[in-house]
């Protein structure tokens, strides 16, 4: 599944030289797929960031009612954040934080290419009309220009 997404990926940022128009039109939904995915994974990331941090300060207050008890004196904060990083569960809710934060970074990171990408597509159409002598605008131009300079010649007007 990941490779699938991976090469997914892959696809929607690379530029096919040979078929830009069809680039342009791909690019608008990409984009979209790619915000909501970051979207998606953002809010996984920032869950697992609050579950982990709420872990932490009930299993504080856990080791430091603990170790209150076993050490009859006082405890330090050094002591029960060692517990606390120590701990199992903790070590298990930052590594899924870390998968998040991770996968957030990722995406982010296509996002960053395929807006890369559409100011590239913008500059290669600019580009490609330049060198054209930007045929778009000057056709309808051209024949309304032919048109009258044939009616001036036979004397009719347009």
């Amino acid at each position: 599944m990941r490779d699938d997404l991976d090469q997914y990926a892959l696809d929607c940022v690379k530029i096919e030289p040979l078929a830009l128009e069809e680039e342009f039109v791909r690019l608008p939904s990409d984009l979209a797929y790619w915000n909501n995915r970051y979207a998606e994974v953002y809010r996984y990331w920032q869950e697992r960031k609050h579950i982990k941090e709420t872990m932490a300060h009930t299993l504080g207050a856990f080791f430091r009612e603990q170790l209150s008890v076993t050490s009859k004196g006082r405890v330090t904060v050094a002591e029960v954040e060692e517990q606390v990083t120590l701990s199992e569960d903790f070590k298990q809710a930052r590594a899924k934080e870390l998968h998040g934060e991770v996968e957030k970074i990722r995406v982010q990171g296509v996002c960053e290419a395929l807006r890369a990408k559409k100011d590239m597509l913008v500059s290669l159409g600019a580009h490609m009309r330049a060198e054209m002598g930007d045929m778009t605008m000057r056709g309808p131009r051209n024949a309304i220009n032919e048109q009258r300079r044939a009616a001036d010649e036979f004397g009719t007007k347009s």
